[in-house]
């Protein structure tokens, strides 16, 4: 079995934490048990991993979002990168093209796909294996999780099984409901939340986005992603399918995509840096900045401090947040890599100062084009040819490599100079 793990996101929803490159699934905010924070990408991972270490795990993320991935998880992960936003399905071919082609995976082999971005507990992640399970059974062409609600919500389609057994058939779908509507539904109809949760075999995949995109080879598909139908994979293969099967699970799942969601989850709770009166109540206050937040009576809000800006939002608003972002967009200051991360401290026209971290074991060639003079002072650690305090500057489409011995902190400066007619590098 494999399965395929949907971590993409344009950053708007946990703003300003969050951006398009460190969206909502790359931040650290969920107890990691040591006295430190995991993210929810980290965390699912680490839940499959302690039932099956393993099972392969294919993430489907942006091209944009790669190295934060790889600053996560590391530099050996499988993963398929979307040259540009396409919706669900596109990126779940892409992913099941690349099992197939590139991992030279069984088309007979259960695949199970969901998103990272939703909490559950354990016993979730030991139901996904079960999908599989299911799946290798024959029992039907789609194989659906379904949550058991604990509530007649708004936010999730539903899905109507013909029986109220562990494992049903599928009986019909319905679209988000009114409060009162969805109330009918799971008092007469036994109705289940639609998780976004899917199992089928591979070779189902492949067929379905040849129908769809009229080829299912890898190349192909990256090569023309850009131009491939923006389609959900509700709509290309879920509402299009009458064999369908679902699988009923009883524990907590809850969407953790949104501030509000996170807020549900972590309580009247605090991250990072903060300092509250015991008049604080109902609120969630994170703070990923290196300076103190003092809250002193704050009331059903959620006040979140970063790189990227400060939000203080009443919970009853939060809603609004997508839509009004876009007022304080600009480009993210915070930026993870593989070998370590990139924080940008001051931007202008013309040059830019930023803050580097490269991890201790990891290499990163500092490249520049010409016109362009950055210098980079040592502030901690140390590698080859460097120690605190050492100063190198590089320009002209010059490069330099950093071996890094322990964890090195940099400050890099770029300037952009003018060039002379006459100017050789």
């Amino acid at each position: 079995m494999r399965m395929i793990l949907l971590c993409g996101g344009g950053g708007k929803r946990l703003w300003p934490i969050s951006n398009n490159v460190h969206s909502k699934q790359f931040i650290r905010l969920f107890d990691d048990g040591n006295g430190g924070y995991r993210s929810m990408l980290e965390r699912v991972i680490g839940e499959i991993h302690e039932i099956d270490p393993d099972i392969q795990v294919t993430i489907a993320s942006g091209r944009i979002q790669t190295e934060e991935v790889r600053s996560q998880l590391g530099y050996d992960v499988s993963m398929t990168e979307e040259p540009s936003r396409r919706d669900t399905f596109p990126a779940i071919s892409l992913a099941a093209s690349y099992l197939k082609d590139h991992d030279r995976v069984d088309p007979e082999e259960p695949v199970v796909i969901f998103s990272v971005d939703s909490y559950a507990d354990h016993s979730f992640y030991e139901s996904l294996f079960e999908l599989g399970k299911i799946v290798e059974s024959g029992r039907s062409n789609l194989v659906l999780m379904g949550i058991e609600p604990d509530e007649p919500s708004e936010k999730y389609g539903y899905i109507i099984p013909a029986s109220e057994d562990p494992v049903s058939d599928v009986k019909e779908f319905k679209e988000k409901p009114d409060r009162s509507t969805a109330t009918r539904y799971i008092e007469q109809d036994h109705a289940l939340w639609n998780a976004g949760v899917f199992a089928c075999r591979l070779n189902y995949l492949l067929k379905r986005a040849e129908r769809v995109f009229g080829n299912s080879s890898y190349s192909y598909l990256v090569q023309h992603y850009p131009e491939l139908k923006a389609v959900s994979f509700d709509y290309a293969v879920v509402e299009r399918e009458s064999s369908i099967s679902v699988l009923r699970y009883h524990g907590k799942w809850a969407d953790a995509g949104t501030w509000n969601n996170i807020a549900n989850l972590l309580g009247n709770a605090t991250v990072g840096q903060v300092v509250r009166d015991n008049s604080c109540r109902n609120s969630l206050i994170v703070n990923h900045l290196d300076i103190p937040v003092l809250a002193i009576g704050v009331h059903d809000m959620v006040v979140a401090a970063g790189r990227d800006g400060i939000l203080v939002c009443s919970k009853d608003k939060e809603s609004l947040l997508k839509e009004r972002v876009d007022d304080v967009w600009f480009e993210p200051r915070v930026i993870g890599k593989r070998y370590g991360g990139k924080e940008v401290l001051y931007r202008s026209d013309h040059s830019e100062t930023s803050l580097l971290t490269v991890k201790a074991g990891s290499s990163v060639t500092i490249k520049t084009d010409v016109g362009v003079r950055k210098t980079l002072t040592v502030l901690h650690g140390a590698g080859e040819a460097m120690k605190p305090g050492t100063i190198f500057t590089i320009q002209d489409g010059e490069k330099w490599q950093i071996n890094a011995d322990t964890d090195i902190e940099l400050i890099e400066t770029m300037i952009e100079f003018e060039i002379e007619p006459d100017y050789e590098p």
